[in-house]
């Protein structure tokens, strides 16, 4: 396409064109044919017939170097040097014509003849001037059309298709501990592979959530499965837990008039944390590795210590304890003032005897719920003397008692209440 508008811009650019004639030329000529003959010299005709050969032959040689040295360029060039060498062959034939008939030219003559052919050669370079600047100017316009022509039809060898490139979103974790379950939430279009110290390999589909159990200690490497070079990964260490043992006492210890349990944690650790439900309360330090616990109340209960290492990993050790009765203060339900045995003949709740507390004690009278003894003194139980009358009470029949503690353990309550029978 392009080469068809070069040759139409050429075809336009010489369309019309032709050869300046001068007419003044062949006008000089013939006036100077009309005037007489004069008298033909020997030496003369051999002078200007060799002038006029030598001429022609210059002329020859300048007309055939040119047309050598364009005939390489534009048609236009060679169409010009065609209509220059046709006026030359007709300019010589009508002179050699007329010196047949009229005989050889004098002097006069030739030097005009000279004059004229200096006059056609200059003519001759200026007209093969028109070439050169028309070729000019067809270079300017194929340039132009050679840049419209890239700018309009980018090459596609050369066309970079740029993509935004997003990085994949790789999450970071913190070290972990043995036996964690790690929560893999993976947003990309890409699946991902959580590799694990070993070698073993767990995929996380796109756009999917995974809780994955860090079973092996060491390094772990979070990879996305990106098509691009660069590689997307994240790493984390998952560290051992520390060791530890639990020794719990089976049965409720009241050697402090208390219930207590009694647990012991056999560790290389030092962060030692005691933790019970919340109705136990712990009466050594969180910290110490044995610890001290208060059931007042029945139930199932899980006595749990947790030790921790440096690298911030705990273990963990349960044990289940079952209690089958609620703390009453240890009192007893029947005693005998005739007995000869202390420990049955009066009543006094045993805790009280053990704790160092203050407290009040009450007996009740259940059929009319008058008060029949007062004591705040561990050491001053109830015989079975009714205080209102002085009079023993009556055998086989059941009264009330009731104890308020002035400081209660904590989690225990302040009021104990029971029955007593005197047998």
């Amino acid at each position: 396409m392009m080469n068809k508008n070069i040759d139409e811009l050429i075809k336009s650019a010489l369309e019309g064109h032709e050869m300046p004639y001068d007419n003044n030329a062949w006008n000089s000529f013939e006036k100077k044919m009309n005037k007489p003959n004069s008298p033909i010299k020997p030496f003369k005709f051999w002078f200007f017939g060799t002038s006029i050969i030598a001429v022609i032959t210059i002329s020859s040689l300048l007309y055939f170097s040119s047309k050598q040295e364009e005939k390489s360029d534009k048609p236009v060039e060679q169409k010009t040097d065609i209509i220059e060498k046709s006026n030359s062959q007709s300019t010589t034939s009508k002179k050699t014509k007329s010196e047949k008939t009229k005989g050889i030219l004098d002097e006069k003559i030739s030097s005009n003849e000279l004059e004229a052919k200096e006059d056609d050669k200059k003519e001759t370079k200026t007209n093969l001037i028109l070439p050169e600047v028309n070729e000019v100017l067809v270079k300017e316009i194929t340039k132009d059309l050679k840049l419209d022509e890239e700018i309009t039809t980018p090459k596609k060898e050369n066309s970079v298709i740029t993509k935004n490139v997003t990085e994949p979103d790789v999450p970071s974790f913190s070290n972990k501990c043995l036996g964690e379950n790690l929560k893999v939430i993976n947003k990309n279009d890409e699946s991902m592979t959580l590799i694990f110290p070993s070698g073993k390999k767990v995929s996380v589909a796109e756009s999917a959530t995974e809780n994955i159990k860090l079973s092996e200690e060491g390094k772990y490497e979070l990879l996305v499965n990106s098509k691009q070079k660069e590689s997307y990964n994240s790493f984390f260490s998952v560290f051992e837990n520390p060791r530890a043992t639990l020794l719990v006492e089976d049965e409720l210890n009241y050697e402090t008039g208390l219930p207590i349990i009694r647990g012991e944690v056999q560790t290389f650790e030092e962060t030692i944390k005691w933790k019970v439900d919340k109705v136990v309360t712990a009466n050594s330090s969180n910290k110490a590795k044995t610890a001290a616990f208060y059931f007042f109340e029945k139930g199932q209960f899980d006595l749990e210590v947790i030790v921790t290492n440096e690298k911030g990993c705990s273990s963990t050790e349960i044990k289940t304890i079952i209690i089958s009765e609620d703390y009453n203060l240890l009192a007893v339900n029947a005693f005998n003032p005739l007995s000869d045995d202390r420990r049955k003949n009066t009543f006094m709740p045993y805790a009280l005897t053990k704790r160092n507390t203050a407290f009040s004690l009450i007996i009740i009278d259940a059929d009319n719920g008058g008060i029949i003894f007062e004591s705040s003194d561990a050491s001053n139980p109830w015989d079975g003397i009714d205080k209102r009358n002085g009079k023993l009470v009556s055998e086989s029949k059941t009264f009330i008692w009731k104890v308020t503690l002035s400081s209660p353990e904590k989690n225990e309550k302040a009021v104990y209440k029971g029955t007593i029978t005197r047998i």
